[in-house]
């Protein structure tokens, strides 16, 4: 897994949680590693990997680490120091992480039973509330802030297939579902500015979904000759500024996708 900084390269080794820094990473036999070091410890009891999750937060350029393990780490890059060790405050082990890039203090974590925890970072209690918006027990897949200012709104993704929104304010009931996959949901994308995200299947299918549960648009496997070809979908991304999607699928290949029309390049 991979992730890029306005200034660097993450590359990251889901099975251990190690982390590979690179800069000068777009440019051809310049690339040179800062550090390296694995982001998280304390191996649950009983758990055969460590299935970690990463995910980097600009604004105060903290990397946020955690994995079948009972905490979360939050890690300076510039100091190459670890800041904090919070209490994830659940059995199950973190499936997905999402950092706010507004609000630099709040951290949204999905768990292997379906459940959401929103944590504030600079609180001496940090755990701010607990829901489980899904109502099957299936792992969380993928969870992001929505776009905007406003502080609280989620998008959650289960691997059951639904999408839930939600406002952490209210965490009782979810105010829109999409009913996205059935039952082979393995990745979650939303926009950092645009009001689109974008969900990925296991049977090489992507659909991109507004902020209203609309959806926008659909790319999937044509296997007549010359066609399209899309993998099992295994994560995704949004450029930050502009309207593109990148897919990385199970045989080892990157499609990038505009608006434009639903073309890979």
């Amino acid at each position: 897994m991979a992730f890029m900084s306005d200034t660097c390269f993450f590359e990251f080794w889901v099975g251990d949680g190690s982390v590979r820094i690179w800069k000068n990473y777009a440019t051809k036999g310049k690339q040179k590693l800062v550090t390296g070091f694995s982001s998280i410890q304390g191996q649950k009891p009983g758990a055969r990997d460590l299935n970690a999750v990463v995910d980097w937060q600009q604004q105060s350029g903290y990397l946020y680490a955690s994995g079948e393990v009972s905490t979360v780490t939050l890690w300076d890059l510039e100091k190459e120091q670890l800041v904090r060790s919070i209490p994830s405050d659940s059995e199950c082990g973190v499936t997905a992480l999402s950092a706010s890039q507004v609000h630099g203090g709040q951290l949204a974590a999905g768990f292997a039973d379906g459940s959401l925890r929103l944590y504030d970072v600079r609180s001496p209690e940090p755990l701010v509330c607990a829901t489980r918006p899904h109502q099957k027990v299936e792992r969380v897949v993928g969870l992001s802030f929505q776009p905007g200012l406003d502080p609280a709104k989620v998008v959650s993704a289960s691997q059951a297939g639904d999408i839930q929104f939600l406002d952490l304010r209210v965490t009782r009931d979810t105010y829109l579902t999409i009913d996205a996959h059935r039952g082979s949901l393995t990745a979650l994308a939303v926009h950092r500015h645009a009001p689109i995200i974008a969900s990925g299947s296991a049977k090489q299918l992507i659909k991109v979904f507004s902020l209203q549960g609309e959806q926008l648009g659909i790319i999937r496997y044509y296997p007549s000759f010359m066609a399209q070809k899309i993998g099992s979908v295994s994560c995704l991304t949004f450029h930050p500024y502009q309207v593109l999607l990148a897919a990385g699928a199970a045989d080892s290949f990157v499609s990038i996708y505009t608006h434009d029309n639903t073309q890979a390049r």
